[in-house]
């Protein structure tokens, strides 16, 4: 890293604020969404009156950091490929010595780390909704989806958005015997959620809660 320019390991709101002027002058900081994250900042910024998130990291001799953000930024250009609702979109990338940073859509709503989300994961309309939305990554040769509940935020209008790509593989990318596996892997997390759900619903606690 050049002598002077910002890293991406501080929390002081005017060292990251010289960090987003730095990969892009045009984008202003607004607030941290992850401030205990290590490796990455993923921070809320304003690009000309609107919202978005600024994902940012240092080049790496690491693999894993280097795969890790490949395989979100894959997964979101195919997003916009296919044009899909309810995951957030790729607006720009940038690539330098010093960062390498991708600006995505922001999603309004709540996070789901944010609220009790173990009893979420007991309620079938919720599991419904992340169903649809992981059949829908499917559909488009997105898999290996990992639920986080950081990662799942939840709109006013009811409905889901997936906000973090970082795990993600492209069935072309992977090839197809690889992205079966982890979409069969999705789909037994889905399923399994399922069989809890109903046998939480059909407790005698939950019962007694419904009379």
């Amino acid at each position: 890293m050049q002598e002077g320019s910002p890293s991406i390991n501080t929390q002081d709101p005017a060292e990251l604020g010289r960090l987003v002027q730095a990969v892009d002058p045009s984008l202003a900081y607004i607030r941290d969404l992850n401030p205990h994250a290590k490796g990455c900042r993923t921070l809320l910024v304003n690009q000309d009156g609107k919202e978005c998130v600024l994902k940012v990291r240092h080049p790496s001799a690491n693999i894993w950091d280097d795969t890790y953000f490949h395989y979100e930024i894959l997964a979101l250009k195919r997003v916009g490929e296919r044009q899909l609702s309810d995951v957030v979109r790729l607006v720009r990338e940038y690539e330098t010595e010093i960062y390498h940073a991708i600006l995505k859509t922001y999603a309004e709503g709540t996070p789901c780390n944010t609220v009790d989300h173990k009893a979420l994961l007991q309620d079938p309309a919720f599991i419904e909704k992340l169903d649809a939305l992981y059949l829908k990554l499917h559909l488009a040769g997105i898999a290996k989806v990992q639920f986080q509940p950081r990662k799942v935020v939840m709109r006013p209008d009811g409905g889901l958005t997936l906000v973090d790509l970082n795990t993600c593989l492209v069935n072309t990318e992977v090839g197809i015997q690889s992205f079966s596996q982890e979409m069969r892997m999705d789909s037994r997390f889905i399923t399994r959620l399922e069989k809890a759900a109903r046998k939480a619903g059909s407790s005698p606690q939950a019962k007694t809660k419904a009379a």
